[in-house]
């Protein structure tokens, strides 16, 4: 992968978390329905345009097309290899998500126990949209990467439904192209695509979820690494046409209009993707170098804690807002924003970053280290098998010589 490519994946991948902290954040402490109808300073109007839920979405777009062109593109690299990379492969994957969706979701269970228990009587926990959602089925069920597809999701953590679509993605796709793995028997090929597409039936019978859609935006992002060259050769262009496209989403596609014709949502965030991957193209078959803003390191090491953020920013929003609806009333929140609105969102934004910073020290850091954990227990596993259960010794049938004639 080019190095401006890869340098501007990580970008995306922190900047995206940011944003959707920024969206979720800015919805518990910041109330700005006078933007249009009062003067405000220059820069709430450019928070107001660019932390909306609209772009915040984009960033979930962007993330499925992200991850279907790193993951499911490393799928299709390992297919024309030619060699076994299914068990491998599954071990990178288990380990990437379990290493980071155990334990979110024990942080939420903590949080939102410290939030029930000492500042219940905000009235938080009892919103509509949390209300019973701390029952046990409910984190198994998260556990078990079904939350938004076969059961809510647990306790307060809601933006945990990616994270189950994107992982059946992971498990299915491999499968799905099993039979074009000339390295394993016909039976393994056959069993394998049978069950990834039994998974993708089962996953797309419930109505009203995001795993079909995801799964094409998804999909789009391996395809793309399949591209002979790109559609446009100027990555400045590619850019130009991205930011066209998500301006006019960012404006039109929303309230009455989004009422009115429902479908341009779906629409709208096609477009978005294919031209987001459009410039991800681009980028691949440019030069190695290039765009100032995404050589500092600091990218890396934003992006190398995105998804714990992601994973855990949710929970410790929900109890800050508690918090701040006890101590200053549960009007408080939905009053006009002023400048204590501003820094108590600050305030919680900047305990979100450092607890994810934190959180993502003793998980995702620990990644590679819980891949090799997986791979030596398998081979331990083997080994006793193979001890257990040795192959069958058979002698091997000497010809008899060939007598001389007399």
């Amino acid at each position: 992968m080019p190095v401006l490519l890869s340098q501007f994946i990580e970008a995306c991948r922190w900047v995206g978390a940011l944003l959707v902290l920024a969206v979720h954040s800015t919805n518990m402490f910041v109330n700005l329905a006078d933007i249009m109808s009062a003067p405000h300073a220059a820069s709430v109007y450019a928070w107001w345009f660019f932390v909306s839920f609209e772009l915040g979405h984009q960033a979930v777009v962007g993330f499925f097309a992200i991850s279907g062109y790193l993951v499911g593109g490393a799928v299709l690299a390992q297919l024309r290899k030619g060699k076994p990379f299914l068990r491998d492969y599954l071990i990178h994957r288990f380990a990437r998500i379990y290493i980071v969706l155990a334990p979110a979701l024990l942080v939420t269970a903590a949080a939102d126990w410290i939030g029930r228990g000492w500042f219940g009587d905000s009235g938080v926990y009892d919103w509509p949209v949390f209300k019973d959602h701390d029952r046990a089925d409910l984190f198994l069920g998260s556990l078990g990467n079904l939350a938004a597809i076969y059961c809510d999701f647990f306790g307060t953590n809601g933006p945990l439904w990616s994270l189950a679509c994107e992982f059946w993605y992971y498990i299915s796709f491999p499968l799905l192209l099993l039979p074009f793995a000339r390295a394993y028997s016909p039976r393994t090929r056959a069993a394998g695509f049978a069950l990834g597409l039994a998974i993708v039936v089962v996953m797309s019978i419930p109505s009203g979820g995001w795993f079909r859609f995801g799964y094409l935006l998804w999909g789009l992002g391996a395809l793309a690494t399949l591209a002979p060259r790109p559609l446009v050769k100027s990555r400045w262009l590619a850019l130009a046409l991205y930011v066209a496209a998500v301006i006019p989403i960012r404006l039109l596609v929303r309230g009455p209009i989004l009422v009115a014709l429902p479908f341009l949502a779906d629409l709208a965030d096609l477009l978005a993707a294919v031209l987001f991957l459009n410039l991800v193209a681009t980028l691949r078959f440019g030069p190695d170098e290039g765009w100032a803003l995404f050589r500092p390191q600091l990218h890396r090491r934003l992006a190398d804690f995105s998804f714990s953020l992601y994973s855990v920013h949710m929970p410790l929003l929900i109890l800050a807002r508690a918090i701040v609806d006890q101590r200053f009333g549960a009007l408080w929140a939905r009053e006009l924003a002023t400048q204590a609105h501003w820094m108590t969102m600050a305030a919680v934004m900047t305990a979100a970053l450092l607890f994810g910073f934190l959180f993502s020290r003793v998980t995702e850091a620990r990644t590679n280290a819980a891949r090799r954990a997986m791979r030596a227990g398998f081979e331990t596993a083997e080994n006793w098998r193979r001890r257990r259960f040795p192959p069958p010794v058979t002698e091997a049938i000497v010809p008899e010589p060939e007598k001389a004639d007399a």
